[in-house]
């Protein structure tokens, strides 16, 4: 029995299955990583991850764990509720193509809560940029558009910024008008950061029926990835990779985001383009083993597709 975990800001997941990639259970749950969870919330959402687990794993398991968050209270909440073979840990940045792409060498893009790219060779992170955290960097990433977000409306509440439909939206989320002040719980709220990632989906609405600022802070999101992309191609390249596989939930919030840093790639060589994932995260660990197994890549995608169905992104990946 094999299982595999993705843990981090917004979510843990994990898929149980057989040596021939058959899921046998699924499991779903809130952030483990501390810089968007309170410590008693992160322990909350191990706990019941394990516990959705823990009915369908009466035997032995070799785990495969994507863990940016409390890894070590994790792993013991798991060996507590089932028998562990081992356990191997897979970079977030290589489980991202992994799941992505399903082969070892290529660019990933990385904008979840947090944002980094990065160049992989090998399975191995050869270059990165990015990664710093919400306070020194995370630009392009979820948190990023959430904090820009509530910055538009506190400029507006303040007379010099432009007027935006992100003020209703965000004081009918808070149960409070923002057209003075800030509500409390988010100025003392012990994990900001996770309040600013879930405000993303707002920001998206607003963008997606033409609000000038939303749409302008995708599209600076969109720019920032890009940017980031040209350093780590000035820093460690070059490299005859030119397919950027995209990672994480902020580039599904609108499609701006990925044009203008699409855009903004093409104008360096007109050959870059971005693909979106071919599967869910969590499958880094069942991709890995169909390549051990001596797959290639499009056998890969085959099996998983076939298997994992409900976990497929990009379907129009599957056969490029």
């Amino acid at each position: 029995m094999y299982l595999a975990v993705d843990g981090g800001g917004s979510k843990i997941a994990a898929v149980a299955y057989t040596d021939e990639m058959r899921p046998v259970c699924k499991a779903r749950s809130g952030g483990v990583n501390i810089t968007q969870n309170s410590p008693d919330d992160i322990v909350l959402h191990i706990k019941d991850c394990v516990g959705q687990l823990k009915p369908f794993l009466a035997e032995p398991v070799f785990v495969d764990e994507v863990f940016i968050g409390d890894r070590e209270r994790f792993e013991q909440e798991l060996r507590l509720a089932v028998k562990v073979e081992s356990i191997r840990l897979i970079p977030e940045p290589v489980a991202g193509l992994y799941a992505g792409a399903c082969r070892q060498n290529g660019i990933l893009a990385l904008s979840g809560t947090g944002s980094d790219v990065f160049i992989i060779k090998d399975g191995k992170v050869a270059g990165s940029v990015g990664g710093w955290g919400p306070v020194m960097g995370d630009q392009g990433s979820g948190v990023w558009i959430g904090l820009q977000a509530m910055r538009a409306v506190c400029r507006q509440s303040n007379g010099w910024g432009e007027k935006t439909m992100l003020m209703d939206l965000l004081s009918d989320y808070f149960g409070t008008s923002l057209a003075k002040y800030p509500p409390p719980y988010v100025v003392k709220a012990p994990a900001p950061y996770a309040i600013a990632a879930k405000l993303v989906p707002l920001a998206a609405k607003a963008a997606h029926e033409g609000d000038s600022v939303a749409l302008d802070i995708f599209r600076r999101a969109g720019e920032n990835m890009a940017r980031q992309l040209e350093a780590l191609l000035a820093r460690f390249g070059p490299t005859n990779e030119r397919e950027i596989v995209l990672c994480g939930g902020a580039w599904k919030a609108h499609p701006l985001m990925r044009e203008s840093c699409e855009a903004y790639m093409r104008r360096i060589d007109s050959a870059f383009t971005l693909k979106p994932p071919c599967f869910e995260h969590v499958l880094a660990g069942p991709a890995l083993r169909l390549m051990e197994k001596g797959m290639n890549e499009r056998e890969v995608k085959l099996t998983l597709a076939d298997r994992f169905p409900d976990m497929v992104i990009d379907s129009g990946g599957l056969f490029s």
